[in-house]
Parts: structure tokens; sequence; C-alpha cells
């Protein structure tokens, strides 16, 4: 999320913080200059204006306003622009992204995680839903695979007629133990990295892990942004345990495929790890 392009420019000064939030009517602009014979760079300069005031005032209420201008506040602000669009495009009616004061209400501590996003470019700011079911990020997956450019293999490609996301049996058969509570939201930085920030751990070590809900919607967030998956040839664990703590689930993508799959809880090897969270309590 760090590095990712938000839309085509036609100004290069042109606030990215704005074109993140709203894409749609940055990408109509730029189209619309590009038809445009005169004055391009002072028509998107207006433009530019507009957007920053309408991200101004979207957030002037919220606990991200005055963290917007800073290198940590604005990419927390393009984190949310990013879940908002996996909301919007991806979930449909079905979720719905509470606004960051939400967070804030609930002692989220969003200065702390601008700072943390300062000073450490490998961690992205994941609003996750909690609860949703395995049907819920099925669909979502599904849809992902439909994006320009995807990664994700589409649901009826490939001889075995699996969709760009899979479930163990294991995994499906206890999947409330990894699903979180229906309802509500967590706000975790999550180590973003292609692999794992540690590596050559069991699951008793290397945590706390990051969940089920946060490793899928950090790969529907660098989706929608057009950016590669991460885990691709690595593994990650992920929080709760199954089959009574005998059996931890890992996360890994493979061949256009996300692969959630369990192991045993003593397993190891060297490209499985742990991507630990920062709270942001």
């Amino acid at each position: 999320m760090a590095n990712a392009s938000y839309g085509p420019s036609v100004d290069d000064d042109a606030p990215r913080l704005s074109r993140a939030l709203y894409p749609e009517l940055a990408r109509e602009l730029d189209r619309a200059l590009a038809r445009a014979s005169e004055g391009p760079r002072s028509a998107a300069a207006d433009f530019d204006a507009r957007l920053d005031a309408a991200a101004d005032a979207r957030f002037a209420a919220s606990g991200l306003g005055e963290l917007v201008g800073s290198e940590g506040g604005d990419r927390l602000a393009r984190a949310f622009a990013s879940a908002r669009r996996v909301a919007g495009e991806l979930f449909g009616e079905a979720v719905g992204l509470p606004e960051p004061e939400a967070f804030s209400a609930a002692d989220v501590d969003l200065a702390a995680l601008a700072r943390h996003l300062e000073e450490d470019p490998g961690l992205v700011s994941v609003p996750a839903p909690q609860g949703l079911g395995a049907g819920t990020w099925l669909t979502a997956f599904v849809r992902a695979a439909e994006l320009p450019g995807s990664a994700f293999i589409g649901d009826s490609a490939g001889h075995s007629g699996e969709g760009p996301l899979v479930f163990a049996a294991e995994v499906q058969r206890e999947f409330a133990a990894l699903d979180g509570v229906a309802g509500s939201w967590t706000l975790r930085l999550v180590p973003a990295g292609q692999e794992p920030s540690l590596l050559g751990l069991n699951f008793s070590h290397g945590g706390p892990h990051v969940s089920l809900p946060e490793i899928l919607m950090l790969q529907l967030m660098l989706a929608v942004e057009g950016e590669e998956p991460i885990d691709r040839g690595s593994f990650t664990w992920l929080s709760g345990e199954l089959a009574a703590g005998r059996l931890a689930a890992r996360h890994v993508f493979d061949a256009g495929r996300i692969r959630i799959t369990a192991r045993e809880v003593g397993s190891q090897g060297p490209h499985l790890g742990a991507r630990p969270p920062v709270p942001a309590m």
C-alpha cells in the first residue's frame, strides 16, 4: 500500500491523497483533460484543489483530520480509501466500513498508528471485518479475480473447479475459530512484505499472529490497488487454534489462488513464519 499508484495524473504535483480518496472522480478528470486542447495543467490544479477541499471536509470531524498531511497520516488515509473500495466493490452491501472516528471512539489511537507507519514503511494499516463467514470471503475473492489485471484465478479456471480462495477441510469445519466476532472490526498494522517478517518459526513462536480476516482483507486491499498478492512461495501462521489445539491455520498465495490450510502447531520450515501485527490501542 505504501508504494501504490492511485490512478494516472496529468500533474506530477497533484495531491496523491485526494486522488486516493476519490479515484473515480480523479480518473474522470484525467480522461477529460486528455481530450482537451487547452490549459490541462491549470484545469488539473483547479480540480486537485477541489479534491483537497473534499478530503479536508471528509476528515475534518474524524480522528484523521489533524493527521492528514504527515507521511504516516496520509498512509493511514490511503489504507482507509483502499478498504472502502474493497467494501464497496467486492463486499457490496454486505459490509460497511466504519469511519475513522468510529475506531477512535473504540479507543484506537490513530495518532500512534500514524507514528508507527512513519517509522516502518513495511507496515500497512488494515481495517478488518470480523465474523463475515466463509461464503462472504469466497464471493469477495471471486469478484477480485474479475478486476483488470488481477493476479487471482477466476472461479471456473483450472481442472479442479476451485476458485481464487480455497479453505482446507479442517479450516472450513472450524471456521468460526478463525473468523472473529460478527459485526465487529479491528484496526491494526500488519507487516506486508512479500514474505513474513519472521521466518522459520512454528506456531508457538513469533506471536501474536495476524488473523484470518486481516490477511484476507490485506490481500483484497492490494488487489483493488493493482498490487501483487503477498506470500508467493511463503506461508504465514494465522491466529486461532484448530482440532483442540493440535492444528493451526496458515496462508499462502499459490498459482493464482490463496490457500488456507492447517498444519500441526509444531511444524516449521524456512518459508513458514509470522506477521505480528502492531495493535492500535
